[in-house]
């Protein structure tokens, strides 16, 4: 087994236990961190293939919406008082 297989394999699991446990956060960090290649490549998917140079009111839509998604995740599991 590859190394990039064996992590794809370890976050797996540790996102469905911290999941299973209600701890939000990584999957916040997971949102950001997929953002990344997007500005990059200018692709995102949501249920099909987005590009920026065709649907560019869409993409960066998307991409709003991952970045809040993730920083909410992350800041609602350490902050919850403010729910």
């Amino acid at each position: 087994m590859t190394r990039s297989r064996l992590l794809n394999y370890a976050t797996f699991v540790i996102l469905m236990i911290s999941t299973a446990l209600g701890f939000q956060a990584l999957w916040g960090l997971m949102f950001l961190y997929w953002t990344i290649p997007n500005f990059y490549s200018g692709h995102a998917f949501l249920l099909s293939d987005v590009t920026r140079d065709e649907d560019p009111i869409l993409f960066w839509l998307i991409q709003i919406a991952w970045v809040v998604l993730g920083l909410l995740l992350v800041i609602l599991d350490f902050l919850p008082q403010i729910t």
